[in-house]
């Protein structure tokens, strides 16, 4: 059974409908794809194809996940195993 829900930021669901419905259905089935089979092994497995990456500085303790071009900042919470999706924006973007 998936422990792990899917929850969007305020701004993160901005970022969604801003996205053209085909790249909006791509990245929401992705991250449905990934909640789904999301677990410790699945983590290191897509840390290694550099598909996730921990991120660093001021940005601690946040996530990367790499879909085409555009990216997705998530933080796992606590021990409700949440993945909250903070930003959804393009490559050139995502970190402004």
């Amino acid at each position: 059974m998936n422990q792990y829900s899917l929850e969007f930021d305020k701004k993160a669901s901005k970022d969604i409908l801003s996205l053209d419905k085909s790249t909006r259905n791509f990245i929401l089935d992705e991250l449905e794809s990934f909640i789904n089979n999301f677990d410790e092994d699945y983590e290191k497995e897509l840390m290694k194809l550099t598909k996730i990456k921990a991120l660093q500085g001021e940005f601690k303790g946040l996530y990367r996940l790499k879909l085409r071009t555009y990216k997705v900042i998530y933080e796992k919470v606590g021990n409700k195993l949440l993945i909250l999706v903070l930003r959804v924006s393009h490559r050139k973007d995502v970190y402004r």
